[in-house]
């Protein structure tokens, strides 16, 4: 049986005249992984302007009076729409391949970012509707939708979209949660590379917030989940699709309210986060070479492997 050392020299024999050599050896570092530059916009939709924030930076090739659409801003406006262990060698090897082929394993993780990417962005706004000093009572979603665009350049000013993303995060009916549902993705040009036109894209949404209590102040993340993955194929054109109403998404915690705040304003200010993982089909020796790496951002790594176990399905 060959020892681990000889056996990891003989898996990446053919690969390594195909990768750039490791600049330096800085086997005492573990660094992150970095993507490339993206411009994004994350846009916090109340009902009442579901219209206008819909209609800005019109998605290409998409018909903005399809009975979809149509579905897509009642959801948002509150009607009735469609809403409704990884280890290639054994423990004991493990420190000899990190102090033995770093400088190589650095250089297959630089290539193999090329096929991957995660873009993400936030905004902040209050999360319920004031309440007038006669009317009900009942808490009531000032934002009901979020809208997630990656722009296809970094230029200010250039709005052509490549990515789209619209999702629902309105109170359940019970007023104890808030629900997460996918509502619509579009995708016009991906963020990464891919041998044959195939991507796998996972999404997360999040919140986080600051409230106080009558004694102490509080803050912390109040929720985070991939809410859609989605195998998709643009080899022929862009790829669009709007979630059925039996996709009723994720129940998360509610927003916090702080103690004593005045509810005759819109109130429950809340920071949202929205994250899009792309990957690409990357050639076959770097998906092997790739198993042996160790990970280096646990939420970007996360959210890549709910995307490639979507491409896993999907293929």
């Amino acid at each position: 049986m060959r020892r681990p050392a000889a056996l990891a020299c003989a898996l990446l024999g053919t690969a390594l005249a195909a990768l750039p050599c490791a600049a330096g050896d800085n086997r005492g570092e573990r660094q992150a992984l970095v993507f490339a530059p993206t411009r994004t916009l994350l846009l916090l939709i109340p009902a009442e302007q579901t219209t206008q924030m819909l209609a800005q930076y019109p998605l290409p090739g998409t018909d903005a009076a399809s009975e979809m659409e149509a579905d897509l801003a009642r959801s948002c406006s509150g009607g009735e729409g469609q809403m409704t262990t990884r280890g290639f060698f054994p423990a004991a090897a493990e420190k000899v391949w990190r102090v033995l082929l770093y400088p190589i394993a650095l250089a297959v993780r630089d290539e193999l970012q090329k096929y991957a990417t995660v873009s993400e962005a936030r905004a902040s706004g209050n999360y319920y509707r004031g309440i007038p000093a006669h009317g009900a009572t009942a808490l009531t979603n000032r934002i009901s939708c979020v809208r997630f665009v990656r722009f296809a350049a970094l230029t200010e000013g250039d709005e052509q979209v490549a990515l789209d993303f619209v999702a629902s995060v309105r109170l359940d009916p019970a007023h104890d949660a808030i629900r997460l549902a996918p509502l619509r993705l579009f995708i016009a040009q991906a963020g990464a590379k891919s041998v044959n036109g195939r991507y796998s894209v996972a999404i997360s949404m999040g919140a986080d917030a600051v409230w106080r209590d009558e004694y102490s102040g509080h803050e912390g993340q109040l929720f985070e989940h991939t809410i859609a993955t989605e195998s998709v194929d643009l080899k022929s054109g862009s790829y669009l699709k709007y979630f059925p109403a039996q996709e009723l998404g994720v129940r998360v915690p509610v927003i916090p309210t702080s103690f004593g705040v005045d509810r005759s304003h819109d109130f429950g200010l809340a920071e949202f986060s929205v994250s899009v993982a792309e990957l690409g089909t990357a050639p076959t020796t770097l998906k092997v070479l790739s198993e042996m790496l160790p990970d280096t951002d646990q939420k970007a790594t996360q959210l890549m492997i709910a995307a490639a176990l979507t491409g896993v399905e999907g293929h």
